[in-house]
């Protein structure tokens, strides 16, 4: 009877003043990690006689810096659910999606990594142009293939997208439309990333798993979709490096124009499966709750941005 009281004490659902506080403590709880992280990786490397700076540039500091990324956010989401008193499924985990779900999942993933991947390299150019230095991913083997898809392709995909999708963009709706939700919520998960370099491709392919999370009523799809984009991207980067493909296109008016239409055309993709794949499929409803935004909200965003300026102003400096 006490355990039965328990669960139906918690709630289902999160709220806009959710969406504040988990990108505030999502935006600095990593970036106090990552830097606590440093202090003690570079105190061991100098204690052992190695060089702190080349040290925390290696590779392997660059993994477990991501990994401790990851799972800061995975604790995030535990220990907010159990202060708030949020059961943890309000993020929608439903494994019983339906094949079609996952294949679609898999495939939007897919679309939208070689669809929008020729525009952000045209940006990453103009970026380049400007004086911002990129920074390129260079995997030289398939053991590190395999370890970078662990890292930077299954982690994140579980981690992020339980915090924007699952909760974040979940709490957006109960203030804002469905659409501005999608919209807001990728401005939040561009930010997160806080460099300019990964701004612009994380906030389109933010769109495209925030419609899939809500069309698909499952966080297992948004994840699916971006494990499946994440391990592409490694996967291209693997062959480049070992083999010397190339995915780069010159940068002349036609390729501009190509890479336009091509991203263009990852939304039209969208846009017809809404229109025809899930037209006898209903969006996943909630109730929207009168009332003013909470403040935290409007914070986090102001301080994720103040965080993208500092970082954008420091990088051409």
């Amino acid at each position: 009877m006490e355990k039965e009281k328990q669960i139906f004490d918690k709630r289902n659902f999160y709220n806009d003043d959710d969406s504040g506080k988990v990108f505030i403590i999502s935006l600095l709880a990593p970036l106090l990690i990552i830097l606590m992280f440093s202090m003690i990786y570079s105190g061991i490397a100098a204690a052992i006689g190695y060089d702190a700076e080349e040290a925390t540039g290696s590779v392997w500091y660059n993994v477990l810096a991501s990994v401790a990324s990851s799972l800061t956010l995975l604790g995030i989401y535990l220990i907010y659910n159990k202060m708030y008193k949020i059961d943890n499924r309000a993020v929608r985990f439903d494994f019983k999606m339906g094949w079609k779900n996952y294949l679609l999942a898999i495939g939007i993933g897919i679309i939208a990594l070689f669809a929008l991947q020729p525009l952000i390299s045209m940006f990453d150019r103009l970026w380049t142009t400007l004086g911002y230095t990129i920074s390129e991913l260079s995997i030289t083997n398939f053991g590190m293939f395999v370890l970078f898809v662990f890292v930077s392709a299954v982690t994140p995909a579980i981690c992020e997208e339980i915090i924007f999708r699952g909760m974040v963009l979940s709490g957006l709706r109960t203030k804002f439309s469905d659409i501005a939700s999608i919209v807001l919520s990728a401005v939040m998960f561009a930010l997160m990333h806080n460099s300019l370099q990964q701004f612009i491709y994380p906030f389109l392919l933010g769109l495209i798993l925030g419609w899939l999370y809500l069309r698909t009523g499952s966080i297992i799809a948004s994840m699916l979709a971006h494990f499946a984009n994440n391990f592409f991207v490694l996967l291209i980067s693997y062959l480049q490096t070992t083999t010397g493909f190339s995915m780069i296109m010159p940068v002349e008016w036609w390729s501009i124009l190509l890479a336009i239409a091509l991203a263009a055309l990852a939304f039209v993709i969208v846009f017809l499966f809404d229109r025809f794949l899930f037209k006898h499929q209903s969006k996943s409803k909630v109730e929207r709750t009168p009332g003013k935004i909470s403040l935290f909200l409007w914070v986090s965003i102001a301080l994720a941005g103040l965080i993208f300026l500092f970082n954008l102003v420091a990088a051409f400096v």
